[in-house]
């Protein structure tokens, strides 16, 4: 399932990344604004078998989305000597 998934997403460039990033960020909020506090509370399941309510998911989707900011300034910073002057806890 995941495999076609990355198999079939290819971005060739910073903007074509930057474009991908904005429009997949409004697709959940637009999404996560929808929810009724029930479905927000509602239980849903990975197809890799875990299960957490819609919040949780959300919460987990946002450290997910710091873990791999951080890993990159990472990268740059101490692989490729290039700082991108981002402040990553402000």
């Amino acid at each position: 399932m995941m495999n076609k998934f990355y198999s079939s997403v290819s971005y060739k460039s910073l903007n074509e990344m930057k474009g991908a990033l904005i429009k997949n960020h409004q697709f959940l909020e637009d999404k996560f604004m929808n929810f009724t506090e029930v479905e927000l509370q509602e239980k849903i399941t990975s197809y890799w078998g875990v299960t957490y309510s819609r919040y949780e998911w959300l919460l987990e989707i946002v450290a997910h989305v710091y873990h791999h900011r951080g890993q990159l300034h990472s990268m740059l910073v101490h692989c490729y000597g290039k700082d991108p002057k981002v402040p990553l806890f402000e």
